[in-house]
């Protein structure tokens, strides 16, 4: 099932399966940003959840600053979910979530259309030096992740 999909959109032209692939990512980013916001308003109906919920004026310096994180994140191996479930927790403004997220959508669409479903399909038959390349770039970005996190918040 996996295969035909694959090969599906591998015998697309480039700009419909990047087109394709931005609709994906599209909905499931959504939708991971809307679990957030659902569990944001679970948590501030609580008793406790009013009592103890986040500062707004951290929450409004999120939203003035902290978007840039957003399409970043599209770039990222296993951040994104984190970062899109994370605007959802902390309530951003859907409108300029989406706004922020295009870029990273069209970007993730892209490396997906040119070489990533290539390099996911490689990975799946079996191929055993993409597999390692494949580990070694994940374990680079996460590091990379690891690090700008760990700058941004000694900042």
């Amino acid at each position: 099932m996996v295969d035909r999909m694959l090969d599906w959109v591998a015998n697309l032209p480039l700009w419909q399966a990047t087109l394709f692939l931005f609709g994906v990512v599209f909905f499931r980013a959504q939708a991971t940003f809307w679990i957030g916001k659902m569990m944001h308003r679970g948590f501030i109906s609580t008793k406790w959840g009013k009592k103890n919920a986040a500062d707004p004026t951290a929450i409004l310096a999120l939203e003035k600053f902290g978007w840039p994180v957003i399409p970043l994140s599209f770039l990222t191996v296993g951040l994104q979910s984190v970062v899109q479930i994370g605007a959802g927790l902390l309530d951003w403004n859907w409108f300029k979530y989406t706004v922020a997220a295009i870029p990273g959508y069209l970007a993730w669409g892209f490396i997906y259309a040119f070489g990533g479903l290539a390099l996911f399909h490689s990975i799946v038959n079996g191929s055993i030096g993409l597999l390692f390349m494949a580990i070694i770039l994940i374990v680079i970005f996460w590091f990379g992740g690891y690090y700008f996190l760990k700058r941004l918040k000694a900042e």
